[in-house]
């Protein structure tokens, strides 16, 4: 049975919230380690002005539905890849 255009779409949101949560995650993980870096040689050289955290990028609802548009139009396009 074929989708709805609102099925296709919907997948195409989740798919591309899930790469997007997956991406933020690793790059927050990438962020946390080299926080943790900075953190362990201030501590061997005794300071005490440890660095603040970072800002890990959120994901938004227009991060979301831009990548779910670029997505779509690889769909669209027949799987030709046309950077967007």
């Amino acid at each position: 049975m074929s989708k709805t255009p609102y099925e296709i779409r919907l997948e195409l949101l989740s798919m591309a919230q899930s790469i997007l949560m997956e991406q933020s995650l690793n790059e927050r993980i990438r962020l946390e380690n080299d926080w943790n870096m900075k953190c362990e040689a201030v501590r061997v050289r005794g300071g005490t002005d440890f660095p603040s955290f970072p800002d890990v990028p959120a994901v938004t609802s227009e991060n979301v539905i831009a990548l779910a548009e670029k997505l779509n139009g690889f769909v669209s396009n027949n799987g030709e890849h046309k950077n967007v």
